[in-house]
């Protein structure tokens, strides 16, 4: 552009030096004339006068036509695609001819310019769009997190982990199952979007554990299409076929859970590295969620809890039955309370150990288990005595509980364990029934009923059960 200006000063300089040299010439002539014809050559020297100015000015806008076609609207039409440049909307030059080598060098730098800005401004907005997508999906997952944080129940977190993960990825259907071998059933559906995701008629419960390649191996999988009709087991219990691209990522909750999260998209999508990638850090957020809940319930329970036996212990027993008492207030249910006791305890302990009168403790625990209800509630009261408390039970149906308790416990083997045992071990069981007539109403009661029922049994030869009897009037 330098090159150029400094071209167009020479050409004006050149112009100048053009018309001097005509004016000099003009009056040159004029004077010759003059001393030539002298007055009478007065007419002829008007009419040279006359012809020189007319060539001047033909000369003159010849000059500036020349000047503005081949200098000025070049200048102008580059100056326009450079407003347009720093405008940020460039525009090609390439329609536009250049009417000199200099022009021609100025109109290819302007166009490799134009050239470089466009390419840049793409770049740019692809960056923009990349930069908006990442912040909006880093602010899903911060409000994921803040979510699951708040949530105090492990069904929550699955419920809203199903929910993000499906809106983030636009699944096509999620299903996240658990196994728990403590539980029953083992194999349960955590949460599932759509609910019709999930077969009726082939119930998740059915399904093997060791059948899911996820939760055997314990690595994520990606199932590609147009491979073995049957991916997993665990699409034999979903409506969506294996048509569906589906990826797995299995982990773990503590020592007792296993979960894996089985996550289709549409038929006409694939699961990408990025795709794969969000779904694992979605998936890490929630699992430290569920291992610090995991963690709490666990101190929670130890808290609660006999170490040997894992019932529940003395410390829990006021709090909870408490509880009971008031709900068989509150709705008019009965409430049976069975105080336990192990027959000839402490001569077993001196004869064969602690470890002896430790694994019948076990054992004693393993049967309450196995016989009592969800909703009833087992304490070891102290040493080698039980309380149990059950709900919305009467004295003939609590006898039927207590009797299967007892057989299950008299067909125990303990020859493996305790050798030398001479006889089988035996229970003496005191019952009693929350009753208003008979004044029997608070906790403390209740105890010192069902304490009296147990001491009667244990004086009646023991390895039986007594039903409280309030005292006759004299």
């Amino acid at each position: 552009m330098g090159r150029l200006i400094r071209n167009m000063s020479l050409a004006g300089q050149i112009f100048s030096i053009a018309g001097f040299c005509l004016v000099l010439t003009a009056g040159g002539a004029l004077v010759t004339t003059h001393a030539v014809l002298g007055e009478r050559g007065a007419f002829l020297r008007l009419e040279l006068i006359a012809v020189l100015c007319a060539g001047a000015l033909v000369s003159i806008g010849i000059i500036m036509i020349a000047v503005r076609r081949l200098l000025l609207d070049p200048l102008a039409t580059l100056d326009q695609h450079l407003a347009r440049l720093i405008e940020g909307t460039p525009q090609s030059l390439d329609e536009q001819p250049m009417p000199s080598r200099e022009l021609q060098r100025v109109k290819s730098t302007i166009d490799r310019m134009v050239g470089q800005m466009t390419t840049a401004r793409g770049h740019y907005e692809d960056a923009q769009r990349v930069l908006a997508s990442r912040t909006s999906t880093v602010d899903q997952l911060l409000e994921f997190s803040q979510t699951i944080q708040g949530a105090g129940a492990v069904g929550q977190v699955f419920s809203s982990l199903s929910h993000y993960l499906r809106t983030e990825l636009s699944l096509a259907g999620v299903a996240i199952i658990s196994n728990q071998p403590d539980e029953t059933p083992a194999m349960q559906v955590r949460a599932a979007w759509p609910e019709t995701v999930v077969r009726k008629d082939a119930p998740v419960a059915d399904m093997e554990a060791a059948a899911c390649p996820c939760l055997r191996q314990h690595l994520p999988k990606c199932f590609r299409l147009n491979c073995s009709p049957v991916r997993c087991a665990i699409d034999s219990c979903l409506t969506l076929g294996p048509e569906y691209p589906a990826y797995c990522i299995p982990f773990n909750v503590g020592r007792k859970m296993q979960v894996v999260v089985h996550m289709m998209l549409p038929v006409d999508e694939s699961w990408t590295e990025d795709r794969k990638q969000l779904a694992q850090t979605y998936v890490n957020t929630a699992v430290s969620t569920l291992i610090s809940l995991d963690l709490l319930a666990e101190a929670e329970k130890q808290s609660l809890t006999d170490g040997l036996t894992g019932l529940y212990n003395r410390r829990s027993m006021e709090s909870l039955l408490q509880r009971e008492v008031a709900l068989s207030e509150r709705h008019g249910h009965p409430l049976a309370l069975v105080m336990i006791d192990m027959d000839r305890f402490k001569q077993i302990n001196d004869d064969h150990g602690h470890a002896a009168g430790d694994h019948m403790l076990k054992s004693f625990a393993d049967c309450v288990r196995i016989t009592l209800r969800k909703t009833d509630l087992a304490f070891r009261y102290g040493g080698d005595e039980f309380v149990i408390a059950l709900p919305q039970t009467a004295v003939p149906q609590a006898i039927q509980v207590v009797q299967k308790l007892r057989q299950a416990f008299g067909a125990v083997d303990f020859s493996h364990a305790i050798a030398r045992l001479e006889q089988q071990p035996t229970l003496s069981m005191g019952v009693v029934e929350r009753s208003i007539p008979q004044n029997i109403v608070t906790l403390q009661n209740l105890l010192a009923a069902a304490d009296q029922a147990l001491y009667e049994a244990k004086s009646a030869n023991r390895n039986c059960v007594k039903i409280y009897a309030p005292p006759k009037a004299a």
